[in-house]
């Protein structure tokens, strides 16, 4: 991996979502729904902008390929802990969340380790990350029932794309020479 891979564009704005938590996290503890919600939009845009700009600029590199899923499961897993704390949202859906994101990190690490190849998100994890984005806004916003009622989509889209990838991570070290 060379040094020009930490600097692209898009690398930047997946480190930016991970600077960004703490300051959202923050506005969540003190209750500043608004600056929280403004702090959280610009977090997702961050997060499209780096994917947007990584194929824009031709910037796809290994070091992107893990930055920006990685910053995903960590905003993403902090919040869930973060609302299960202060915000109502179910220990069990954080759990779920949680689990899901550290078992796709330990089958990415294993699959890079006996292929090197680096694994690239799939459409169902997209989805899943999608929609626990809107579910935590809402939960964050404290915009119910919409919040539970997204929550159940969430769910389901992350046990779907946790099995889509276990199966991808299974026929991936089946088929390696």
């Amino acid at each position: 991996m060379g040094r020009g891979q930490i600097f692209r564009l898009s690398n930047a704005l997946s480190l930016a979502r991970i600077a960004l938590l703490p300051f959202v996290l923050w506005t969540l503890w003190e209750g500043w729904n608004a600056v929280c919600l403004l702090l959280m939009l610009s977090a997702a845009a961050t997060d499209w902008l780096d994917g947007y700009f990584a194929r824009r600029l031709g910037q796809v590199s290994d070091l992107g390929k893990v930055l920006d899923p990685l910053a995903d499961k960590v905003c993403i897993g902090a919040m869930c802990v973060a609302l299960s704390l202060w915000r109502n949202f179910p220990w069990w859906a954080t759990a779920i969340v949680v689990g899901r994101d550290l078992l796709i990190l330990a089958g990415g690490l294993l699959l890079v380790r006996s292929t090197r190849a680096v694994p690239v998100s799939n459409q169902p994890g997209k989805w899943a990350a999608g929609v626990l984005a809107a579910t935590i806004v809402c939960y964050a916003m404290d915009w119910q029932p919409v919040g539970f009622i997204m929550l159940g989509f969430a769910v389901l889209l992350a046990v779907v794309s946790g099995a889509w990838y276990g199966w991808v991570f299974l026929n991936a070290r089946r088929s390696r020479p």
